[in-house]
């Protein structure tokens, strides 16, 4: 199959409590949108239906936009008064509740829109039992995951990949090891390097607003939007799935109605938005695409998590004072080093530029027992490398101590382009362009012996 590169633009149609729905922030982004025939995801719950039906229902029949529906979790214990205090007890009451608020909720949607599913779902909390129930219900994605976020509680979703995976069911921020039916989406793309190495994905999102309030782009000054966007497309070339996911609310739009935003910043919003728009409409790679309708290609082409493999690199403006408008704040201003990012259905691995082993190892299929975002504490090291030449051909071998069985991976950097494979005793070998050679296998525990034989 070809590399597909997918965007989808989500706009959530949700006013803050006691405010109006925003309809002319709607109008403004949906035409924002579809002048450059793209399709947007509208986040709806069934307070609003009556009010934006038609709007709605135009967009999907002239541009295929297509609607997530919103469940909030929080509704439910407030009308019992009970705040569970355990992730049993939410459990119990999840179980008894929720099924029947989904369906309801469903039908409501269904009845509005004759032409959707309500099958992509988005919520405040997700949890194990939140997957179970939709998988029972028949629904088949869970939008709003944030790679590397821990709440005030300890919870989120940190140890999730970033992107789209099929979800655990036993551990909701993991993937699945084997098919399943709840495709996990994240909340947002993300500056993976910035995010990896401060810790705030918030700032670092690609969502306009959070462009726009941390000062890295302006009304004027896009161009760091722009290298964002050039990062993901340098990685479609070795994945067979990539999607650049964007959010901005319609209730930022709507500053007549709330006061709470300037013509100004409405404005600044708007030349973010559209900068994005014009690079999806003006590059014949990229694919616009609704986040059901995404949702319904994944299901449809893969059975397990595809791997997922980002090289990023760092791209922050150094004359840009950043405004951290929410912790954590690095000490200092720096240069973070080239990274790549791998996730597959059974691990998430983060590799440093010039280092072979990983930095970081997120243990999906068997995680240790002591963590809590799947974290191996101890990380295998090379102890013994041979490279060696035979005429033609480069052999490459390794030994590897593990305490443990587990997923493992070495990243090859440089240039290994001209190189063919031979033979191997790994799983999967993977060239990055001419960056680097990727290889994922597994380790048994005790010593390990791998090889890998390449020719030019």
């Amino acid at each position: 199959m070809d590399n597909k590169f997918f965007y989808s633009f989500i706009c959530s149609t949700i006013p803050p409590k006691d405010k109006p729905t925003p309809i002319e922030g709607i109008k403004l982004l949906s035409a924002l949108a579809h002048k450059q025939d793209i399709p947007v995801t509208w986040i709806i719950n069934n307070i609003s239906i009556n009010e934006i039906k038609d709007i709605i229902n135009q967009g999907h029949k002239d541009f295929k936009d297509n609607i997530i529906l919103m469940i909030d979790l929080s509704n439910i214990f407030n009308e019992i008064s009970i705040m569970p205090s355990s992730r049993a007890e939410e459990t119990v009451i999840l179980r008894q509740k929720l099924p029947e608020i989904i369906i309801s909720e469903r039908q409501k949607v269904k009845d509005a829109f004759d032409w959707s599913d309500a099958d992509v779902i988005c919520s405040n909390l997700r949890s194990p039992v939140l997957i179970q129930i939709l998988d029972e219900l028949g629904c088949s994605g869970l939008w709003g995951y944030q790679w590397e976020t821990i709440n005030e509680d300890g919870l989120g979703d940190k140890g999730c990949p970033y992107s789209f995976f099929y979800a655990s069911e036993d551990h909701y921020s993991a993937t699945s090891p084997y098919s399943n039916k709840i495709i996990a989406v994240e909340n947002s793309s993300l500056n993976l390097n910035a995010v990896y190495y401060t810790g705030n994905n918030q700032v670092f999102s690609a969502n306009p607003k959070s462009l726009l309030r941390s000062g890295l782009c302006t009304d004027k000054d896009q161009s760091y939007a722009k290298s964002i966007f050039n990062e993901y497309l340098k990685n479609i070339y070795w994945n067979r799935f990539l999607i650049f996911v964007q959010q901005l609310d319609a209730y930022d739009m709507q500053y007549k109605s709330y006061e709470s935003y300037d013509s100004g910043t409405i404005s600044g919003l708007a030349h973010i938005a559209e900068t994005f728009f014009n690079e999806i409409a003006s590059n014949e790679q990229i694919q616009p695409v609704s986040i059901p309708d995404a949702v319904s290609y994944y299901k449809r082409e893969f059975r397990r998590t595809e791997p997922c493999i980002m090289l990023f690199d760092s791209i922050l403006p150094q004359q840009v004072e950043i405004n951290y408008f929410v912790p954590p704040q690095p000490i200092s201003k720096q240069l973070y080093p080239l990274t790549l990012f791998y996730y597959d259905s059974e691990c998430q691995m983060i590799f440093r530029e010039g280092q072979m082993t990983p930095i970081e190892i997120k243990n999906y299929i068997q995680p240790p027992f002591e963590s809590k975002h799947y974290i191996e504490k101890e990380i295998p090291s090379i102890s013994n490398f041979h490279p060696s030449r035979d005429r033609d051909k480069l052999i490459m071998e390794f030994e590897i101590e593990s305490s443990k069985r587990m997923p493992y991976g070495l990243t090859i950097w440089d240039d290994h382009s001209m190189f063919s494979l031979v033979s191997t005793n790994v799983r999967a070998v993977k060239w990055i362009g001419d960056y680097l050679l990727f290889v994922k296998f597994d380790l048994d525990e005790g010593l390990n012996h791998i090889e890998l034989t390449l020719t030019i």
